[in-house]
């Protein structure tokens, strides 16, 4: 049986949801909603049979459906979720998947209540070599972990963007998956995190182009990370220390050190659903739906439920307080003045 979607939101990343879902076997797009005339034209051109609406409360009332795809500007992630989920559609939602912990325990509490899935679309973690790192330390391959030393640097364009214009884009549109996989992949959470924010001279974004960050973990892992828009090259690199040896990976390769060796050997890749395989805007989309689909059809808990994604959102939010308030900033104390946030917000 395939599942009937409703793409919220057809910018940039909502067209790739559109060809995303097409090609994936077990589910069907029955409309799109977007109140801008030029990306419902594009989707007239494009898919021409599909219906179309400006107006999200239209598309609810004249559209069955069985989930739907959010993927508007985050300040209207929480507001799209609330009022998908109570037409009774389960959600899928673009990262963050609210602006911040208030606003997400207000959805996941709704969806809980209404007994409606909500989702993170947390590709990253389904990224072969992500799935191959996690597998190894459920192994215990490097023993005790600790410390991870993580550089992701990107040049990307700010200027006329809306992430050239929003405060701390980097933490909040590409720091978040990041620290997603380190969850995923070390299995465990955040304790605390201390971060500082800053724009190099050549930037063209208004604000937090760069993120540096130390994340204590729990089990005494210590991570530091380094994440910039504004590099001259894109590259990645992950390293794991643990008291047998090195992990290491581009996202590409994983590549393995033994304690006392000199030379890094190559592992074999774990096999994922096809499609996750595959580079931007598709890598991991292929689980994301499956467990979309799973939590609909058989009311199983996907891995990116809305709930397990809080402490996800609780590092970007912490490493922002951080950087705004020049301290430390515990995880529970963000989550506890999120979710009390949230209820009286209801």
């Amino acid at each position: 049986m395939a599942i009937k979607i409703v793409h919220v939101g057809i910018g940039v990343r909502g067209q790739h949801w559109l060809e995303i879902v097409k090609d994936y076997p077990d589910a069907i797009s029955v409309a799109c909603m977007d109140p801008a005339p030029a990306a419902l034209n594009k989707v007239a051109h494009d898919y021409p049979t599909l219906p179309r609406f400006s107006e999200l409360h239209e598309a609810l009332k004249h559209v069955e459906a069985d989930a739907a795809i959010i993927a508007t500007p985050v300040p209207l992630h929480a507001d799209h979720a609330l009022q998908c989920l109570e037409a009774g559609l389960a959600v899928l939602v673009e990262k963050p998947f609210a602006a911040n912990v208030q606003e997400a325990s207000r959805v996941i509490e709704r969806g809980d209540a209404l007994g409606r899935p909500t989702l993170a679309a947390q590709n990253y973690r389904f990224n072969p070599a992500e799935r191959t790192l996690r597998q190894l330390l459920q192994q215990n391959h490097l023993g005790k972990i600790s410390s991870v030393h993580c550089v992701a640097r990107r040049y990307r364009v700010g200027k006329g963007t809306f992430l050239g214009e929003m405060d701390y884009p980097q933490i909040v549109d590409v720091g978040i998956h990041h620290f997603d996989s380190l969850r995923s992949i070390l299995g465990c959470d955040a304790v605390s995190v201390a971060a500082r924010s800053f724009n190099p001279s050549w930037s063209d974004y208004r604000h937090g182009a760069v993120t540096e960050a130390f994340i204590e973990m729990e089990h005494d892992i210590h991570v530091q990370y380094l994440g910039t828009l504004t590099s001259h090259r894109y590259s990645f690199r992950m390293w794991i220390e643990g008291e047998h040896g090195v992990l290491w990976t581009n996202r590409h390769r994983v590549l393995f050190r033994q304690r006392g060796k000199r030379l890094f050997w190559p592992l074999r890749l774990v096999s994922v659903p096809r499609g996750d395989e595959a580079p931007y805007p598709r890598e991991g989309t292929t689980s994301l739906l499956n467990h979309l689909r799973d939590a609909i059809l058989e009311q199983r808990v996907p891995e990116t439920n809305g709930r397990d994604n809080l402490r996800t959102l609780a590092i970007v939010e912490a490493g922002v307080r951080s950087d705004q308030e020049q301290r430390e900033v515990g995880i529970d104390e963000v989550l506890a003045k999120g979710e009390e946030r949230g209820r009286g917000g209801r």
